[in-house]
Formats: structure tokens, sequence, C-alpha cells
């Protein structure tokens, strides 16, 4: 993670929506990991430094309510 920057773990399976999310973020200068299944997203944030996580609902393998409870 840069220093200056906010660095986002985005958990988004519809790939249409989480391009245009990414897009989005990091053309306000932020950072942003996209990852398709819960499973995986919580892989990657136990190996990542992020400031802040935003979770579909609907996911495949593990749903976004389970992935922020763990």
């Amino acid at each position: 993670m840069t220093e200056n920057k906010l660095n986002i773990l985005l958990a988004e399976d519809d790939l249409n929506l989480g391009f245009l999310l990414v897009e989005f973020l990091e053309s306000s200068g932020i950072q942003v990991k996209l990852y398709r299944d819960g499973e995986i997203a919580f892989n990657g944030f136990k190996s990542g430094d992020f400031n802040f996580c935003i979770f579909d609902v609907m996911l495949p393998k593990m749903d976004g309510f389970s992935l922020a409870k763990k």
C-alpha cells in the first residue's frame, strides 16, 4: 500500500459492476483490489493491508455477511 493512498478490498462477483467500481475508485486516487468470491476475498484480506472493505452480500463460496463476520 502506498503511504498516502486509501487501500480498499472489494468483493464483487459481477465483473461488470466490479470493474466499474474499480475504475471509479481508482479515478479518485484510491487503490482497489477486486476479489470475485468470499473465500478468496478472505484470504486476500488476511494477506493484505486494507483501510476499508466493500462486500457484495451474495458472493459465491462465502456470502458477504459471513465474510464480514470473519
